[in-house]
């Protein structure tokens, strides 16, 4: 029954990446945890991101700025290290507490709607780069601190979607070695890929196509609430077990 469940949830995380620029690692990895092991979990999310991250940035390659992102992406890969070894590690109730405290309190943090400051130097970008590359080791959701930082540049949409993708693809390349590394791509993990392949194909069609017809702000708010509810979801869990 979980691996009937995998691949929809893929589905849901690759749209809302294709369709918004962030999200599949947000909105997939605490839906995951409800039906995998969190170990298994990390691992897949990282090879489904490798896929989709690349297709995307290829899509979106024009509007790609390598000087905005080339000392995030260094920043990020001094710090995916400890996030893969947090991982392994670490009991999994604490791995998936962390988790979903990061996802709720992000999606909260959105709604909410506080006022970012504006970055005027990009030196701050090192220290949020620190930070993905934590997350992004430990769960393939590095998302949180490159959006704020992003928001406080001011970035516009088709920048989030060209430098965000191409920032967490780099990224990915990174946290799979590392996986490779410790041992945590199973033949499990494997097959999960897989079956998963076809939605991630459908998931990239289906945001390519609406990403020019949907009210993106609505949308976005849509995803946090989301995001919100499965970061919430998550926690109960872990209290209840």
């Amino acid at each position: 029954m979980d691996n009937l469940f995998v691949p929809l949830i893929i589905l849901l995380g690759v749209f809302i990446q294709s369709l918004s620029g962030f999200g599949l690692g947000l909105v997939a990895m605490p839906l995951l945890t409800s039906v995998i092991d969190v170990r298994v979990a990390s691992p897949l999310m990282n090879l489904i991101a490798l896929l989709t991250l690349l297709i995307i940035s290829v899509y979106y390659r024009k509007k790609l700025e390598i000087k905005a992102i080339f000392g995030l992406v260094i920043a990020s890969s001094f710090a995916i290290p400890f996030g893969v070894y947090f991982l392994k590690n670490i009991d999994p109730t604490i791995s998936s507490t962390v988790l979903g405290m990061v996802v709720l309190g992000y999606g909260i943090y959105s709604l909410l709607g506080f006022p970012l400051p504006l970055i005027h130097s990009s030196k701050w970008g090192y220290g949020f780069a620190f930070c993905s590359g934590l997350l992004s080791g430990a769960y393939n959701t590095g998302g949180p601190p490159i959006v704020i930082y992003g928001s406080c540049c001011r970035w516009t949409p088709e920048q989030f979607r060209s430098n965000l993708n191409f920032f967490f693809f780099c990224n990915v390349i990174i946290v799979l070695v590392n996986h490779l590394l410790q041992g945590n791509i199973t033949p499990e993990v494997l097959q999960l890929f897989m079956i998963s392949l076809p939605m991630i194909l459908i998931g990239l069609i289906l945001g390519f196509f609406l990403s020019k017809n949907v009210n993106l702000l609505l949308f976005r708010k849509l995803v946090l609430i989301l995001l919100s509810l499965a970061g919430l979801q998550l926690l109960i869990k872990v209290i209840v077990t």
